[in-house]
């Protein structure tokens, strides 16, 4: 969550056509095939030249099918690239907040805020931006919903009014409808709130993740802790991000940790059953084949950038980096985690994000110290 005072980042995005590996049978295999590389592109703020760029804190997309990417990054600016060419066609807000932009949301098209880009920052905002149109980059935001000045660190938008937060010492909610107060601050958390989640289809039916290591159900028409909390999962570890997958209703959670660990969860009953654990993944899966590991080329995987779900083929996917640059495409199946295919070459540096839209294509992001 630290970002480095060290000079300009250098940040790279890569596209990478997928469509194989989405549809391909699960099977071991000892050298994962490598994609190709179409575009490369550099997320500048205002006045730089290309070797002095933004480093990037998120990626959103607001539908699978949507033919734009909203790019969050150091600067505290919101841009919006082309996901065919990677080409930026607009400038949404440059600065969008006072502090650093922490993640970034669409809302759903079944909102009450549908369309609308929302971004969770350090200066204790969120804001919700309407990203049609032209502009330059002053443009005002849509929303401004705040309940203190702790840092916000996620955000997530139901399929109906509300919208929630995890920030430093408790998970808050609004309604946009009314949005100059939160309907509700819910202290479930011991620690800092790092990862919220609306269920898909859900207007109430909420998930938080925090630091200490513990995710709850959350059912948001309440507003006292104790009747809030539906149900409480004890991971064991300090949440990073998680998210629902399956079909709607979607009912189970992948939930990666700060120590490189993926777990995988049935949320239909009360306390949740853990279905998978891989507590030691870059152990687990060795990414390369004899002659590149004796070349030196990598060391398999040393750090995970995120899961998504594919209702096409029904599949969980989980990206997975080297410090080298390298990402990697695995599938999460119940007999353990199977390589899928390699993204070499894109760049030399460590993935931070992703859009969660697997269907088509995927976008990665990497920093230059």
């Amino acid at each position: 969550r630290q970002q480095s005072a060290s000079p300009r980042k250098h940040i790279r995005s890569f596209l990478q056509e997928m469509a194989a590996a989405l549809t391909a049978p699960s099977g071991p295999v000892a050298l994962a095939p490598a994609f190709r590389l179409t575009h490369t592109a550099v997320n500048s703020f205002k006045g730089s030249a290309d070797n002095d760029p933004s480093y990037i804190m998120g990626l959103a997309s607001p539908a699978a099918a949507a033919a734009a990417v909203a790019v969050a990054g150091s600067e505290r600016e919101l841009k919006l690239y082309d996901r065919a060419t990677l080409q930026c066609t607009r400038t949404v807000a440059a600065p969008a907040h006072a502090d650093r932009v922490n993640e970034i949301s669409f809302a759903p098209p079944r909102s009450a805020a549908a369309g609308l880009l929302f971004s969770a920052s350090s200066d204790g905002a969120v804001r919700a931006w309407d990203c049609g149109g032209g502009g330059g980059g002053g443009a005002a935001p849509s929303l401004e919903l705040r309940g203190g000045r702790e840092e916000v660190w996620s955000v997530s938008v139901s399929d109906g009014p509300l919208v929630a937060a995890g920030t430093q010492a408790a998970l808050l909610l609004w309604d946009v409808r009314r949005a100059d107060t939160p309907a509700a601050r819910l202290e479930v958390h011991t620690e800092a709130v790092s990862a919220v989640r609306f269920q898909p289809g859900s207007a109430t039916a909420l998930v938080s993740g925090s630091v200490d290591g513990l995710i709850c159900s959350i059912d948001c028409r309440q507003t006292n802790d104790d009747d809030a909390v539906t149900g409480v999962i004890n991971e064991g570890r300090p949440v990073s991000s998680l998210g629902f997958f399956g079909p709607e209703p979607a009912s189970h959670l992948h939930v990666l940790s700060s120590l490189e660990t993926l777990s995988v969860w049935d949320l239909q009953q009360q306390a949740g059953t853990c279905l998978a654990r891989h507590d030691a993944l870059r152990r687990e899966v060795d990414m390369l084949g004899e002659e590149e590991a004796a070349a030196g080329a990598g060391d398999g995987i040393d750090y995970l950038v995120g899961c998504q779900y594919c209702p096409a083929s029904q599949r969980l996917y989980l990206v997975a980096g080297e410090h080298c640059g390298t990402l990697h495409l695995l599938a999460v199946e119940k007999e353990g985690v199977v390589a899928l295919a390699s993204l070499r070459g894109g760049g030399g540096e460590i993935a931070r994000d992703r859009p969660r839209s697997p269907e088509r294509s995927l976008e990665i992001t990497g920093d230059h110290p």
